[in-house]
C-alpha cells in the first residue's frame, strides 16, 4: 500500500469516527492497523442521537421499572434470524440475564441481556431500527423477588 493510499484511508477512518458516537475503534486492512480512541466529553454534551435515560418518568413509564439500554449503535434486531420468532414480547417474564435482541455493529451481533427479571411492559424500538449508545430499548416491570433482592450481592 502506498503512503498516499494508506493516509487518505487513515483520513477517512478519522472522519468517520469524528461524525460517529465511537469512542474507540480498531480497523485491519491489508498491512495496514489502525487504533482509535478518543475521550468522552465529560462536560455532558451528548448529540441527540444519543438519548440519555436517567429517569424512566422521562419516558412516561412507572417508578421502579427498568430500562434496558443499546449497549452501543447499531441496527436492533429482536430475533434469532429473519422470521424467527422475537426474543420476547409485551407481557412476556424474563429472567435476569436473559437475551433481549440484538445490536448489529460492523457485521457483529451483540446479545443485548436484562439485568432484572420481570415482566416486559414497553418496547421503544421495532426491528431494523438504527439505535444510538444508551438509548432505551424495553422497558420491565421487576418482579417482587427482584425488587427486594440485595444489589451485588449485599
Amino acid at each position: 500500500m502506498s503512503t498516499a493510499s494508506w493516509a487518505a484511508t487513515v483520513r477517512s477512518i478519522i472522519q468517520a469516527a469524528e461524525t460517529s458516537d465511537v469512542y474507540e475503534l480498531e480497523v485491519e486492512t491489508g498491512g495496514l492497523r489502525v487504533s482509535l480512541r478518543r475521550s468522552r466529553d465529560l462536560a455532558g454534551s451528548e448529540s441527540p442521537s444519543q438519548p440519555q435515560v436517567s429517569e424512566p418518568s422521562s419516558l412516561g413509564i412507572p417508578p421502579g421499572w427498568h430500562v434496558v439500554e443499546a449497549p452501543l449503535t447499531g441496527i436492533w434486531y429482536d430475533a434469532p434470524a429473519p422470521g424467527a420468532s422475537p426474543y420476547v414480547t409485551v407481557g412476556d417474564e424474563v429472567a435476569a440475564g436473559a437475551i433481549i435482541g440484538l445490536v448489529e455493529t460492523m457485521k457483529v451481533f451483540n446479545e443485548v441481556n436484562t439485568e432484572v427479571a420481570g415482566m416486559i411492559r414497553q418496547l421503544f424500538v421495532e426491528r431494523g431500527d438504527l439505535v444510538s449508545a444508551h438509548a432505551p430499548l424495553v422497558a420491565i416491570e421487576p418482579t417482587i423477588a427482584a425488587l427486594s433482592a440485595p444489589e451485588d450481592g449485599a
